[in-house]
């Protein structure tokens, strides 16, 4: 089978988008369909692009520049840094579909040059560009149309914008979406929210890790303290860190002789800063940077704990972050905060993982114990293994959404 998957987000971008769609394209092509991704030119660096003889890869557009790496100075400045933020947001309701049109056209132009034609399309969204670029390229090669919503789009709980233009969105994305044969997404309730409105078959695809990544990874703690770890963005408004650090001053008043360790990796964590400050945590919560891919994943394997900050809100229910799959890969015990009835939540104390909460004296406990292991064994346990451990690899997810793409481009024919 010839697989076109559209997506501006692919390596080098080091981006959980750009994972996940290169390991479709990488597993799809090892199993011996033929896949071509097109997608953006991009000066970014840090995600290793993968490489298979059937796998061959288009970029459009011109290169963005990689973001300046931003320093702890300036994420400090919070009220210009919001100001800002809110400005850009409202100015980008003004653009429509989104910042990627520009290279959606390119793209479209780009593929409608070349001999070869695929059997199906897939487009990963967001942005909504990706998704116009995608069923514009279905009608021409006449091909079945397949849409990975790894984003609700118009639907989503992180919609930026207001009513009108959401409407307008939702619209259009029903326009583009009713003739696909196929919809994913990453959890059970955001497929059942796509089922309910599109009426379309739809799978359930998670992210997922690659065992390989942390094969010559191993865990080799130094040191007798508690070290805790949290790699990625801390999202304003969302990501809200504060529970979990009230929890770590609770843990140093109750328990002065505690040693513990806190590490954020990833770009300046504001609300963190502010926070740490007002709890008086500067000399055990540190800021190390921005490192590459490969980098957090030893960085993750090698954590005593590793930290997961997601929305308490119901509206992110079925709303999972990749990285909770790396974490899993990375066999640390895992400590999340946010909504405790998410899917995320559950994958965590389903399977064992670690532990879910926003109580501050129960994380105070929680690290207490680990600290007391660590002091006495010089190490924290692993999660015990289980069907995690191959349930989200990967190939996996990608086995389950290559099959799905099979059936429905087979029903179709």
């Amino acid at each position: 089978m010839r697989i076109l998957l559209v997506c501006p987000f692919f390596p080098p971008e080091n981006k959980i988008a750009a994972v996940r769609i290169a390991k479709f394209a990488e597993h799809w092509a090892r199993a011996g369909h033929e896949v071509r991704v097109l997608t953006q030119q991009s000066s970014a660096t840090g995600l290793a692009e993968p490489s298979d003889p059937l796998l061959s890869v288009y970029r459009a557009g011109t290169p963005r520049a990689a973001p300046s790496a931003s320093t702890a100075s300036k994420a400090r400045a919070s009220l210009l840094y919001r100001l800002a933020s809110e400005a850009y947001t409202r100015a980008l309701a003004l653009v429509w579909p989104d910042l990627f049109r520009k290279w959606g056209r390119q793209a479209v132009a780009l593929a409608k040059r070349w001999e070869w034609a695929p059997d199906v399309v897939v487009a990963s969204v967001g942005p909504f560009s990706s998704l116009i670029a995608g069923s514009r390229l279905a009608r021409h090669f006449r091909a079945p149309l397949v849409v990975d919503y790894r984003d609700l789009l118009s639907m989503s709980t992180y919609y930026p914008f207001g009513s009108l233009r959401r409407k307008i969105d939702g619209i259009a994305e029903k326009r583009l979406v009713k003739n696909a044969v196929l919809l994913s997404s990453v959890s059970e309730p955001l497929v059942e929210e796509l089922r309910e409105r599109y009426r379309l078959p739809a799978q359930v695809v998670t992210n997922g890790f690659d065992p390989k990544d942390f094969e010559q990874l191993p865990y080799d703690p130094s040191g007798r303290e508690l070290r805790v770890t949290y790699c990625g963005w801390v999202t304003p408004r969302r990501s809200d860190p504060r529970p979990f650090l009230e929890g770590v001053r609770k843990l140093l008043d109750a328990h002065p002789e505690a040693q513990i360790e806190v590490e954020f990796y990833g770009p300046p964590p504001g609300p963190v800063f502010r926070a740490s400050a007002e709890l008086g945590l500067e000399k055990v919560v540190h800021y190390r940077g921005k490192v590459t891919h490969e980098e957090s994943l030893a960085i993750q394997a090698n954590s005593d704990l590793l930290l997961l900050l997601l929305w308490n809100d119901p509206g992110a229910v079925g709303v999972y972050t990749g990285k909770i799959f790396e974490y899993i890969g990375a066999r640390r015990p895992i400590l999340m905060t946010g909504y405790e009835s998410g899917a995320p939540a559950l994958l965590i104390r389903d399977h064992g993982l670690g532990m879910t909460s926003n109580d501050p004296e129960q994380i105070a406990e929680y690290l207490w114990l680990h600290a007391q292991e660590k002091q006495r064994t010089g190490r924290v346990s692993a999660p015990v293994e289980n069907e995690a451990t191959t349930l989200f690899t990967r190939e996996a997810q990608s086995r389950l959404m290559l099959d799905a793409i099979e059936r429905a481009v087979v029903g179709r024919s």
